[in-house]
């Protein structure tokens, strides 16, 4: 799992390094940085990492059991 969304802070060849099969993007919705980049965005994309947004999804949990099964739940976003 990867927790990104800067175009300066996940480069193609990082994502190749880590290959996330989950990536968490935490960013208030229209954030003056313009958060998250449509080019990582892509990136992600383009190597079939599932991408949870807090801005698109509210509140997101993650939890792992302790044989590394994870378990993510979506909050509703008012």
């Amino acid at each position: 799992m990867a927790i990104i969304g800067s175009k300066t802070s996940t480069t193609q060849e990082f994502l190749q390094k880590i290959s996330p099969k989950i990536a968490l993007i935490g960013v208030g919705e229209n954030n003056k940085f313009g958060h998250p980049n449509e080019e990582v965005l892509k990136r992600l994309k383009d190597i079939n990492t599932e991408i949870y947004r807090t801005d698109k999804m509210g509140e997101i949990s993650i939890t792992a059991n302790k044989d590394g099964k994870i378990k993510i739940k979506e909050h509703i976003k008012f």
